[in-house]
């Protein structure tokens, strides 16, 4: 397949439903900091060059967004008009209005249009000071009687990593709505987590240049994306229900902060605010009725078929995650203390522990390194005399793996979602289940299945391919997998108490759950079990629209990475670790089907389609059919 030309309005139009007319259906790549595009009008007063959008969706009412942007950027308040209809003509206009805009929403216009009916396909624009936005097309949820309803499920694009294929294919596509379960930009500055073939030859430069921090930094980069015709176009053909994961704030983001922000940088709580504020503003989500915009947590009801729950397992409840880089202690050998006497090591195993001996202590020593093998250093003097960031050739620090294993991932007081979502997200599973729905699909970010880190032969590990993964942390990562240890502690694997706490609430209180994720990049599937190996629900997670997955980062071929993972990762039944795509879910009463589609390419105009990977699972299994 091959890109169309966006310097047209041609550029807008679905192939199966044309329903993107109008006098300034005009953007594209060009279109910088809210600035209007070149292509616009010159003599209009007012532009929509981003397109427009419609969100939440409920059985009879939707958010209608769009950005009506003065000439020159003049600061001033305007009237924005809006129409949805019942059919494309706009001969039967169901509900109309005025809103108002300025400077203070960065010109962007949400109204929750209501009056609708469920499970109906409606068209709906704007118009200001003469100016008429292009028309979407957009559907409510339905209300009952419905046999299935089909959903597509994204995340992951990253604007300056490849095209946004994805969102065009979706757009053809026929789909009650579209999730994005996060990342939708990336705050990165230029030159950083970036491809250099789109960026020079295809021009796929961020906006602002810099690292978005504050407020105009994030507004900026939302136009940005928002000025890609592709992106313009699946907003256009269908209603999206979003959650945010770490970009939209920065990388790695948890409560009170994030790996990717620094003191240097102001405080948190600041940029938190700001990324919020503009991510209320540029996207089609209804705001929080308590006026708490931190609260993303909402749920959704398709028909009679299921409960749309949308989590937030970023944001609101999470604790600091862990970091192998930061978190494992080092090795530690019991030495005695007595007054008068230089401390001496305990190397008998069944000596007094310092739980047992006030004079006795933990201590970590460094250990001295010949080939394979690795001796403690346990001779007090020379210890002391050791600069731990200094340490000569052959000595170094050993983490001990099983303290981290046994006694600190596994800690009960470290959350994923807070008290106050878990006690939300009980009362809703249990209410879905009361109305006899036969499924609660859970939209989240990040993976709950169980990954373990793969254990790869030198053989398979291509040396002549740039790899961003160096030879030490290759036996790094060796070492970790002996241990069984997880490959991401960002994800629930990070908080396995939190998980279990997880899967008790849907033992207790759902019916039959589906679990969505996006984050990785790549596509997964998983049977998932409790620690008593109880089936307790299935797990899909989608590929990326664009951001890059393992290929990128492991010089080994694809089908070899897939089988050591899953070699590490028992309750995993599909991975895809080199492309980019999304995902298909069509709901109904006794099945839910899951179909994995691809992209051949993000960083060329031409692209296919790949063979798509299907996945069932069956009311009352909680597992995949084999």
């Amino acid at each position: 397949m091959k890109r169309k030309p966006v310097d047209s309005l041609s550029a807008f139009q679905l192939n199966r439903r044309n329903v993107l007319k109008g006098a300034s259906g005009v953007a594209g790549t060009a279109v910088l900091a809210g600035l209007p595009a070149s292509q616009a009008r010159q003599n209009s007063a007012v532009s929509f060059t981003h397109g427009i959008a419609s969100g939440d969706p409920l059985q009879t009412r939707i958010i209608l967004w769009t950005r009506a942007y003065p000439a020159g950027g003049e600061a001033r308040k305007m009237k924005v008009s809006w129409q949805i209809a019942s059919d494309e003509a706009f001969n039967h206009v169901v509900n109309q209005g005025e809103a108002e805009t300025g400077p203070k929403t960065d010109y962007t216009v949400k109204v929750d249009a209501g009056g609708l009916q469920p499970a109906t396909n409606y068209f709906y624009r704007f118009s200001c000071e003469g100016t008429q936005s292009m028309t979407g097309r957009t559907r409510t949820l339905p209300a009952a009687g419905v046999e299935q309803v089909s959903l597509a499920v994204v995340s992951c694009s990253n604007y300056p990593q490849g095209f946004f294929h994805v969102y065009r294919e979706i757009a053809d596509r026929d789909f009650a709505a579209v999730l994005h379960l996060g990342d939708y930009i990336y705050e990165y500055p230029e030159g950083i987590y970036s491809n250099e073939d789109m960026t020079s030859e295809h021009g796929r430069k961020v906006e602002p240049k810099g690292e978005v921090i504050a407020l105009d930094d994030y507004r900026r980069r939302y136009a940005l994306y928002r000025s890609d015709p592709d992106l313009q176009a699946v907003h256009a053909a269908h209603p999206f229900i979003c959650v945010w994961d770490d970009h939209e704030i920065a990388n790695d983001t948890w409560r009170t902060g994030a790996q990717n922000h620094n003191d240097g940088e102001g405080d948190f709580n600041d940029r938190k605010i700001a990324a919020l504020q503009a991510y209320h503003e540029w996207l089609p989500i209804r705001d929080n009725t308590e006026g708490d915009q931190n609260k993303i947590y909402r749920s959704f009801e398709l028909g009679e078929l299921a409960t749309l729950i949308m989590m937030d397992t970023r944001l609101v409840g999470r604790d600091e995650p862990l970091t192998y880089g930061k978190d494992l202690p080092p090795r530690t050998v019991p030495f005695r203390f007595e007054e008068g006497k230089t401390p001496v090591a305990l190397t008998d195993t069944g000596a007094a522990s310092p739980d047992a001996d006030a004079t006795v202590r933990q201590i970590p020593v460094p250990f001295r390194i010949n080939g394979n093998d690795a001796q403690p250093i346990l001779d007090w003097n020379e210890i002391q005399a050791l600069d731990p960031n200094n340490l000569p050739e052959g000595v170094t620090y050993l983490p001990d793996l099983e303290r981290f294993k046994n006694d600190i991932l596994p800690a009960s007081d470290r959350s994923m979602l807070g008290s106050e979502q878990q006690a939300w997200l009980d009362a809703t599973l249990k209410a879905s289940k009361d109305a006899g729905k036969p499924w609660q699909i859970l939209g989240q970010q990040v993976l709950s299945g169980k990954v373990g880190i793969p254990m790869i032969a030198d053989d398979d590990i291509d040396t002549s391919k740039n790899s961003f993964v160096t030879p030490r942390q290759i036996a790094e990562f060796r070492a970790l997998s002996a241990m069984d240890l997880p490959l991401n502690l960002d994800a629930w694997d990070g908080y396995p108490a939190a998980r279990e706490d997880l899967f008790s609430s849907i033992e207790a209180h759902a019916e039959n759950v589906v679990l969505l994720a996006g984050d990785t990049h790549n596509a997964w599937a998983f049977d998932l079990a409790d620690e008593q190996g109880k089936p307790v629900a299935v797990e899909f997670g989608t590929a990326g629209v664009s951001s890059p997955g393992m290929e990128e980062y492991l010089p080994v071929q694809p089908d070899v990475v897939a089988e050591a993972i899953k070699a590490k990762s028992p309750e995993l039944k599909f991975l895809d670790s080199s492309h980019r795509g999304w995902l298909e879910l069509q709901v109904e009463r006794d099945a839910i089907t899951a179909t994995f589609r691809f992209v051949s390419t993000v960083r060329n105009a031409d692209y296919e389609l790949a063979t798509p990977v299907q996945r069932i699972v069956k009311a009352g299994k909680h597992k995949m059919e084999s």
